[in-house]
């Protein structure tokens, strides 16, 4: 009876316990009930005249230990297949091996975590895809695609998605990144310089130029493994996201190639040049938000007379928002004759002069209605 109890005792306990241990502390705790058992053994031995067996129960103390490790490394290796698996075509090898080392950070089946989106899409790509043949087109995306997934796993983002000519990525998940806002902005700006780049390698062998917009927005979002149980992909869900999108579309409204959220300009700190373009209410957003031009990181030096161009817009920006329609298209026009290529200052100035004919209304808050999606 002795013996049975013994070894029922070892078994559970090396079975209930081990699981809930590291690898060291398990071993640690299996040679610790190992040695406790043959010491608790000679005791009553010595000292009661009670002999028990010793060789069944630590074999099956052995074998149990032994079988659990053996389940926890094949387990451990399949989870980590799993998530290579999973996220291998998402983002940059040395993220996965990241994950691969604390795999609490993932957290499957969705969090809400603030973190900084990405949307980046094509413009006219349709008018190209009429003068080439179905595989020039499938070609080019996929060069296009590759340069830009480049800068977005240098900046170590998480693709989420191509659809179409859009690209999306994630900042700031799977693995956590304080600074997920800058990594956003400075894989747009990488992605806008390796496209020029990209342009004019292609115009030596007849491909067109590509010209892209992109949208950045920054905010708490559900982030995990979202769908059904039919189907589910890696992915985030929320206003912030919806708005990232339509920042990319509000691109073509003002002319300009990188528009960023107010979220994201707080969080970036100084470190790239912007220039607030308006505050917008896009569609099916009640909350008004300003928008910003990301255009350069801190450290580039930009021409004296795009710096002027700026600060006209700026001042001719608050002469608007005083509903000063002269003064204010004054500036705008300034500017234009410094930069003549300059979007936002030609968007102003003709909606300076719409407004100069049809003034809004007295309790006008500055803020422009986007009444259609971009």
């Amino acid at each position: 009876m002795y013996d049975l109890l013994a070894i029922v005792a070892l078994g559970a306990a090396i079975g209930l316990v081990l699981p809930r241990l590291h690898a060291i502390s398990g071993l640690l705790f299996a040679v610790a009930l190992f040695a406790l058992y043959i010491f608790m053994a000679r005791w009553l031995f010595v000292h009661k005249n009670i002999w028990l067996g010793v060789v069944y129960p630590l074999l099956a103390l052995t074998v149990n230990y032994v079988a659990l490790t053996v389940h926890s490394y094949v387990s451990e290796e399949r989870q980590r297949r799993q998530i290579k698996q999973t996220f291998r075509q998402y983002v940059a090898p040395e993220i996965v091996e990241e994950i691969l080392k604390n795999p609490s950070q993932l957290k499957l089946g969705g969090e809400e975590k603030v973190l900084t989106v990405l949307f980046s899409d094509l413009e006219g790509f349709t008018t190209h895809s009429e003068r080439y043949a179905p595989h020039e087109i499938a070609d080019i995306l996929s060069d296009y695609y590759d340069k830009m997934t480049e800068q977005i796993f240098d900046n170590q983002g998480t693709l989420k998605e191509y659809v179409g000519d859009e690209l999306m990525a994630i900042f700031g998940a799977p693995i956590e990144q304080r600074d997920h806002a800058a990594r956003a902005c400075a894989a747009a700006l990488a992605m806008r310089d390796a496209r020029i780049a990209l342009g004019s390698e292609w115009a030596k062998i007849g491909r067109p130029r590509l010209h892209a917009r992109t949208g950045i927005n920054s905010g708490p979002m559900l982030v995990g493994n979202l769908g059904s149980s039919y189907r589910f992909a890696y992915g985030v869900l929320g206003d912030h996201v919806n708005l990232a999108s339509r920042l990319e579309g509000l691109n073509r409204v003002y002319g300009t190639e990188i528009l960023i959220g107010e979220n994201t300009a707080s969080l970036i700190d100084g470190a790239f040049v912007l220039r607030e373009v308006d505050m917008v209410r896009v569609k099916g957003r009640h909350q008004a938000v300003r928008i910003y031009e990301l255009i350069a990181t801190s450290r580039t030096s930009m021409p004296p007379q795009q710096g002027e161009a700026l600060s006209l817009y700026a001042a001719g920006l608050e002469a608007y928002r005083k509903q000063l329609w002269d003064d204010a298209s004054e500036l705008f026009r300034q500017s234009l004759a410094l930069r003549s290529e300059d979007g936002p200052s030609r968007t102003m100035a003709e909606r300076c002069r719409i407004y100069r004919a049809t003034p809004p209304p007295e309790e006008w808050d500055g803020v422009f209605e986007q009444l259609v999606k971009a």
